[in-house]
């Protein structure tokens, strides 16, 4: 309360009608009153804690130096060439703007704005005159969290719609308008009585920049595309169509090898078409083992740090979906939503269930059809190529690179045992000689280069062991 009167300059009494003492919903940067306007209007008022700028100062220093610290000892062993600095930059960033309500409250209408042909999707309407830096006020909307069985059930609501909703709310922010809810957890997310999906809380708010959001939506497209029965041919197309979106958001370095991330994309999207028709997958390091590898050692990848905050507003959207419904899956739920935005933009989608339906064929028989002249267009395509001379082979061989990288390191404990063993004749000789300085200075030499060779053993036997886990031991059908 007496924040509220502070930064309005004006007692409670006089700024509203009635304002209740006792906080309906608290978190952990403020709490919420309901309160009615002097014109009759029921409102809800957040109300920030005192000292967060404060304490957001420390702790965001003590991070940066966290952040720091991982940039120089991250191992990295898993390929990606993350930079925790840049993490840490766009998080407080985010986290100073939660704090700020007049943002807030701006992010709010900007929300509402991309959604106001959505009567399925709720915003709160922002009440400007009560709102200032640490005091926001928005429309009283009843509502319940999407968690609540109990009261969602009580509502009639029918559970798999609601999901679904979840699903096709989170799609749209991502790959339409690339402005998207950091945080829809339980508590941000909720319904109403009516089946509409209510929003809260717009502190953390993420615009994606433009070559990510269109590099986002290419990726969608080539993954999706096709649907589950699509021809080898096509997924081929599809998979360069994937790498060249992977680089164009950042993700890949640009000069990474294109072959090798073009053969982990088609491994990739054939196993995710697997999954969509209920099949099994095959284990991508006994398949794709030396490239994978080879991926790995070189760290081509790299998630822009805005990609943190997608994964969490995911994984927030994936467990309420499956709370309301144990069989759902975003990425079955995603199928028609992309294939509708690939039709918009005057793609391929695929028909063939309808069009079995006509011809009374099953999907595989319709699908050889239709991809028949295609293959045999492919075919003649790369014929050409071969006679005009544009076809382009390029071999790596990784059990070479392999072997040399192996050698390498052999020779460097060669090295270090040979200049060890030099010192080592030295001291002997000054020893003998009677220079009791220039001896131990040269056995201290000799024991050092003894100890990096010895270093150097455990590392060819490390590298051996990470030859060992990504070897091939399958013909690749990728």
């Amino acid at each position: 309360k007496s924040i509220g009167e502070g930064e309005r300059e004006k007692p409670i009494d006089e700024l509203f009608q009635s304002f209740s003492p006792e906080p309906f919903a608290a978190a952990s940067l403020g709490q919420v009153h309901k309160a009615v306007t002097k014109s009759g209007a029921v409102v809800a008022v957040k109300v920030q804690r005192a000292g967060l700028k404060e304490l957001f100062d420390v702790d965001l220093k003590n991070l940066k130096k966290l952040a720091e610290l991982l940039d120089k000892f991250d191992p990295k062993s898993d390929g990606a060439d993350r930079c925790w600095a840049e993490i840490y930059d766009e998080s407080a960033i985010l986290l100073y703007e939660e704090i700020d309500y007049c943002n807030e409250a701006k992010n709010a209408k900007r929300f509402a704005d991309q959604f106001k042909g959505d009567s399925m999707i709720k915003i709160p309407k922002v009440f400007d005159d009560y709102t200032t830096p640490r005091v926001m006020t928005m429309e009283f909307v009843e509502s319940f969290k999407l968690t609540d069985m109990a009261a969602v059930e009580g509502a009639g609501l029918d559970k798999k719609a609601v999901a679904k909703k979840t699903a096709d709310a989170f799609l749209f922010q991502i790959l339409n308008t690339g402005y998207f809810h950091c945080d829809p957890h339980p508590g941000n997310l909720c319904t109403n009585a009516q089946g509409q999906l209510v929003f809260y809380d717009y502190g953390m708010m993420a615009q994606l920049k433009p070559n990510v959001l269109e590099g986002f939506r290419e990726f969608c497209f080539a993954l999706f595309d096709g649907g589950p029965l699509i021809s080898d041919i096509e997924l081929g197309r599809n998979a360069r169509k994937l790498a060249a979106a992977v680089e164009k958001m950042g993700v890949l370095a640009k000069g990474a090898d294109r072959l090798a991330v073009e053969k982990l994309a088609r491994f990739f999207m054939r196993s995710f078409k697997d999954v969509q028709l209920g099949k099994s997958t095959g284990n991508i390091k006994e398949i794709l083992g030396d490239d994978l590898k080879a991926l790995t050692n070189e760290q081509v990848f790299r998630f822009p740090s805005t990609f943190t905050f997608i994964f969490r507003a995911f994984a927030s959207i994936e467990g309420i979906g499956k709370a309301l419904d144990p069989k759902y899956d975003i990425t079955q739920l995603a199928q028609p939503f992309i294939e509708t935005l690939i039709v918009d933009k005057g793609g391929s989608k695929t028909k063939l269930e309808s069009l079995g339906k006509l011809t009374g064929l099953n999907a595989k028989d319709v699908n050889v059809a239709v991809t028949s002249p295609r293959r045999i267009a492919y075919i003649e395509e790369t014929l050409r190529d071969m006679e005009q001379g544009n076809l382009k082979i390029r071999v790596r061989s990784l059990e070479n690179e392999k072997s040399l990288d192996r050698i390498s390191l052999q020779q460097g404990i060669q090295n270090q045992m040979l200049i060890g063993s030099m010192c080592l004749n030295f001291g002997l000789v000054a020893f003998l000689a009677e220079l009791p300085f220039l001896a131990f200075g040269a056995y201290g030499a000799a024991a050092l280069f003894g100890v990096k060779a010895l270093g150097g053993a455990v590392k060819v036997k490390a590298f051996d062991k990470k030859q060992a886990k990504y070897e091939t031991k399958s013909f690749n059908t990728a």
